[in-house]
């Protein structure tokens, strides 16, 4: 009664209302949820000296089988018994569950205990209550969870409500105000969850049913009964309300998976991965978020562990992209030892949404940019990767290297445009005819310089190139322009540069640069 708030102290609360979904042997079902409930089952403890029955189904119950016997005695009852231990796992996995079925319904939702869930409707029109519950039912029974839904207008009386619909053996009892007495009429006390001193007290009373006990004066009660009796008064007649201690969203973003035998291979392991990643991205888009980074762990059988943070570029969920994101670091991981269980997590984040400028060249998938990224850092090294920046000199080919930016920005593009503008010193040559300008023309055809340019011997009349031969392109000169010279750095030792460029066309063969220092001869391109 602490925690408890009386209905005079809070105001009227005619439209409120409360959900509670229990599933019954809650421990038993996440077990067989994964192989079939068509047979007797049954969860035994064999930690003790003495091996147990915890739980069982009611296959099991219709042969004798209670919880608290040993198991010898179980099975002799029952030969056909499937004998379970308990699984955290299972049980973990089958909770989340639980929990996302419920968000689909209401955002306001406590675990009140193991597969019991309380859930808050004032976001939910009364009206619609009854057939949600039973879409609710629907969606949890494919996934192999059995539930009942009690519904009431406080949690108490919601958890009553799903009490008698395990008593009735109904999927969706909804104790409904107007109807509250006549329903509780029904109900023996032994639904309430009292203490075994009370109901004796109630049994030589001769009171036998909930409504009856409902009908007695709350002094009469206090008087007699005390406490104990008083809350169970305010319970029954909708008088005793709490505050739900809400669940956090965090949940949903973490799974489990434990092998049924040693996973050595990388193959088997991935194929689990996949599938666990889909699962978990289908729960976590129910709640509007996204995954900023995955965090997995890998429990070995000789009792290690590997764990690792894996960021991701922008949130998202896209199964596909979170697959390469852990197989690609798995791919270059050794496994030392059999895995044994599996275990996932999302940091979660809102998604992202950006506006790109209208005419911007900006990253069309990031994702995709840093898997290009990560297979270049293999290939050539961190220390070669990044993006050209040109240098204030007059030197031809001369850059820096810059880390890649993670979006193109104006000037970033303006630098690119400039870089590509570069190579395109056009020189229109007119076979036969002689340019001899102060500088190389701006418009024309488009210069492809090679990677590296191609030694060349060039013969050579009153100092004008006659013919060319290299190990690239051969051919005697019928057309040519320039020379046009560039130089810098003399006033640094050593440093010094020195080169004059020609446009030739050779016989049939097209429009070449060619380069020289004054030590050789350079072919550079090719017109096109």
């Amino acid at each position: 009664m602490r925690n408890a708030i009386r209905e005079d102290q809070v105001g009227d609360h005619a439209l409120s209302g409360y959900a509670v979904v229990w599933c019954r042997d809650f421990r038993l079902q996440a077990v067989k949820r994964r192989r079939g409930s068509g047979e007797p089952a049954a969860l035994v403890d064999d930690t003790q000296r003495q091996s147990i029955v915890l739980c069982c189904n009611a296959l099991a119950a219709r042969s004798g089988v209670e919880p608290g016997i040993p198991t010898v005695q179980a099975l002799a009852r029952c030969p056909q018994l499937q004998v379970d231990r308990p699984s955290p796992a299972a049980e973990l996995a089958a909770a989340r569950m639980l929990l996302e079925g419920a968000f689909g319904w209401v955002p306001g939702i406590e675990e009140t205990g193991p597969g019991i869930l309380t859930l808050d409707l004032a976001t939910e029109p009364p009206a619609q209550w009854h057939e949600s519950a039973s879409r609710l039912h629907d969606r949890l029974a494919a996934l192999g969870l059995e539930v009942v839904i009690g519904l009431g207008e406080t949690p108490a009386l919601a958890r009553l409500a799903a009490q008698a619909a395990l008593h009735a053996g109904i999927e969706v009892w909804h104790l409904r105000r107007e109807e509250r007495l006549g329903k509780l009429d029904q109900l023996p006390l032994i639904i309430a969850e009292t203490g075994a001193n009370l109901n004796d007290k109630l049994r030589l009373w001769g009171l036998q049913t909930l409504g009856a006990f409902a009908r007695l004066r709350r002094e009469e009660v206090a008087a007699r009964l005390g406490d104990e009796g008083v809350e169970l008064w305010l319970r029954l007649t909708g008088r005793l309300r709490r505050p739900l201690r809400l669940a956090k969203l965090e949940q949903l973003f973490e799974a489990h998976h434990d092998f049924d035998y040693e996973v050595r291979e990388r193959d088997p392991l991935l194929f689990v991965v996949q599938r666990v990643l889909e699962q978990l991205a289908g729960r976590v888009a129910q709640t509007g978020r996204a995954a900023t980074a995955v965090h997995f762990l890998l429990t070995f059988a000789d009792g290690a562990c590997h764990a690792k943070r894996l960021a991701l570029p922008e949130p998202t969920l896209d199964p596909g992209l979170l697959f390469r994101l852990v197989s690609g670091h798995l791919d270059a991981f050794e496994m030392k030892a059999a895995v044994v269980a599996l275990r996932l997590r999302f940091e979660p984040s809102d998604p992202v949404a950006s506006q790109k400028t209208l005419f911007g060249a900006g990253l069309k998938n990031r994702h995709h940019y840093e898997e290009t990224l990560k297979r270049l850092r293999k290939i050539v090294g961190n220390d070669r990767i990044g993006s050209p920046r040109p240098v204030d000199s007059h030197r031809p080919g001369l850059f820096d290297k810059a880390p890649l930016p993670a979006e193109l920005s104006d000037s970033h593009r303006s630098s690119q445009a400039r870089q590509r503008d570069c190579g395109r010193p056009a020189r229109p040559i007119l076979p036969g005819a002689l340019s001899q300008g102060a500088g190389p023309p701006v418009t024309g055809p488009t210069l492809r310089k090679y990677p590296l340019g191609f030694r060349t011997s060039v013969q050579l009349r009153d100092g004008i190139p006659l013919r060319v031969e290299s190990s690239r392109v051969s051919g005697v000169v019928t057309a040519w322009a320039g020379p046009w010279k560039s130089g810098g750095d003399w006033w640094h030792q050593g440093q010094q540069w020195e080169r004059r460029e020609w446009d030739v066309e050779l016989l049939n063969q097209g429009i070449f640069r060619l380069v020289e220092t004054g030590r050789e001869w350079l072919l550079e391109g090719y017109y096109d």
